[in-house]
């Protein structure tokens, strides 16, 4: 909530009100005088004045109340603990403006029956309407964070179905099956065993595929389980122009990662660097805390392939759903390093 006009003009008519109700109040129990429609009219605005400016200051301090008890007190999780606090913080601020406001007024106007008590009966007005005031400004803050709430979570289900969507469209890259059923037809030619062990790889990438898709996160055994398919298949293809080491804590095996995120990052890994016997590519998986890092040499291909970068995009796009820790990405003389946060389960 902030003080854009509206909010003014609401501020502005409150202060009238205000000043309303405690020049009658003072009226009627006998603590002013007013001898005519003149001087009640100049009361209410000179009352007004002042009133609305330290309005203006009283709103400022409220929300500056709400802020700092939204730190401490977040709602619902602590809002026992918050009503008393932001009680007592409300009729604090309520007590010093009207003390202040009523202390302007009676200097510029005196009081029949002297200072001190008007500050004092003044001070309880003020802290009850302020009281008022700020559980008005917690319900308008209330509604406002649900309906964006509400916004953001359809736009966030929308866009994790839209990556969802890219995800899965990637992952069935025509290009992968075409290579690995040839692939595939090699084997079969050439050593059954291995033609079969290929085709059991092959299903359980597929399978997994599949069956983690819908899924936001993954338990980071699975995902390595499916990199170690997915790695069986290309050392294969590439005719063992393939190193790989997983060296991962086992204490972090049930942490969780995106599905596919690992795959992503072996796929950058082959689309841009050539593979050959004497030149193995080689794909290093490790921890560093909570950290996983997948990292490959730089053999860059003579020919870059032809990248728009979506596969990384899409993957920072679903960190981005998940929290505020993002992946990283960086180039050294001789390798490539990417490092995604892991997600405690707990």
């Amino acid at each position: 909530m902030k003080l854009n006009k509206n909010t003014i003009l609401a501020i502005l008519l409150l202060a009238l009100l205000v000043q309303l109700i405690i020049i009658s109040y003072n009226y009627f129990t006998g603590h002013i005088q007013i001898d005519s429609i003149a001087n009640f009219i100049t009361r209410v605005t000179i009352g007004t004045s002042f009133s609305f400016v330290f309005a203006l200051l009283l709103v400022f301090l409220d929300l500056q109340i709400i802020n700092n008890l939204d730190k401490l007190f977040p709602l619902p999780q602590k809002l026992i603990a918050r009503i008393p606090a932001e009680l007592f913080l409300s009729v604090l601020a309520g007590s010093i403006i009207g003390s202040l406001v009523t202390f302007i007024a009676g200097t510029l106007m005196p009081y029949v029956d002297g200072l001190l008590k008007n500050i004092i009966n003044n001070s309880l007005i003020t802290s009850v309407i302020n009281i008022i005031m700020i559980s008005v400004i917690e319900a308008i803050l209330w509604f406002k964070r649900g309906q964006e709430s509400l916004i953001k979570s359809e736009k966030l289900e929308k866009e994790n179905s839209q990556i969802r969507y890219e995800t899965l469209k990637n992952q069935l890259n025509p290009h992968f099956l075409f290579n690995s059923l040839n692939v595939l037809s090699s084997l079969i030619k050439k050593d059954s065993d291995k033609a079969q062990d290929f085709v059991d790889e092959f299903s359980s990438v597929y399978r997994y595929t599949l069956d983690v898709i819908d899924k936001p996160v993954i338990d980071l055994r699975e995902e390595l389980d499916f990199a170690k398919s997915f790695l069986f298949l290309q050392k294969i293809r590439f005719e063992n122009a393939v190193d790989m080491e997983i060296n991962v804590d086992a204490s972090i095996l049930e942490y969780l990662v995106p599905p596919l995120a690992v795959q992503t990052l072996l796929e950058n890994a082959f689309k841009h660097n050539k593979a050959s016997v004497g030149s193995p590519l080689r794909i290093i998986i490790y921890s560093e805390e909570d950290i996983l890092v997948v990292s490959n040499n730089l053999q860059p291909k003579i020919k870059g392939a032809d990248s728009k970068g979506i596969g990384l995009n899409n993957l920072r796009k679903r960190y981005e759903l998940l929290g505020d820790k993002l992946p990283q990405f960086s180039v050294t003389e001789k390798e490539y390093i990417a490092k995604i946060p892991l997600i405690n389960p707990e």
